[in-house]
């Protein structure tokens, strides 16, 4: 299986490519901590799995990456590998279309059992000191939000106020207000606030 390795910490890439290169069954064929290039590389090696931590060297950051890669003609399976456990990040990632999400505190086990995975069409989600969830109980699976409604939330966690995102999508401020509204009850979060606790979507 081939492999791309975008994570902006070069120890970590070095690690990641130590661990998959003795497996047998995966090789990395390309790492790098900055997402532009990460994209160019896709479309030279065509790998059937592309590792993204959240924090790369500039932009676009790991969840922009998630989205161009998943909007490809041909996407590759995507399996987020971050330190973070925070609504925010999970709910980016799995509204980004990412196939998985594993937090660093996993075992040397669980992170390659989770890349076979991925790999296969499986859905896990593992956001750190639980178990990983997959099939039924994905969160992305309980999660529908209109293409208007992922924007706004983006613009949320990017910690826009209600009336900056009404400059931005050009909506009125009650239009704004109800999209705000849909989303946190979607999300099960009773404000903004709640959006960026850690492990609020675990079970």
């Amino acid at each position: 299986m081939k492999v791309l390795v975008v994570d902006g910490h070069p120890a970590m890439r070095l690690g990641l490519k130590g661990l998959l290169g003795v497996t047998g069954d995966m090789w990395v064929v390309g790492e790098t901590g900055d997402g532009c290039e990460a994209l160019d590389i896709v479309e030279e090696v065509d790998p059937q799995l592309v590792i993204v931590g959240l924090n790369l060297v500039g932009e676009p950051d790991g969840v922009e990456v998630c989205w161009r890669l998943k909007a490809l003609p041909r996407p590759p399976r995507v399996l987020v590998h971050t330190a973070y456990n925070f609504t925010a990040d999970v709910s980016s990632c799995l509204l980004a279309g990412a196939d998985g999400y594993l937090h660093k505190s996993a075992r040397c086990e669980e992170f390659l059992a989770t890349i076979r995975r991925t790999a296969k069409g499986e859905r896990t989600w593992s956001i750190g000191g639980g178990r990983p969830r997959r099939g039924a109980g994905a969160p992305e699976e309980r999660v529908f939000l209109t293409p208007k409604e992922r924007e706004v939330l983006l613009l949320m966690l990017r910690g826009l106020s209600n009336a900056e995102m009404t400059e931005k999508l050009y909506l009125g401020l009650p239009t704004v207000r109800t999209h705000v509204r849909n989303i946190l009850r979607k999300l099960g979060a009773k404000n903004r606030r709640e959006l960026f606790q850690p492990r609020a979507l675990e079970a």
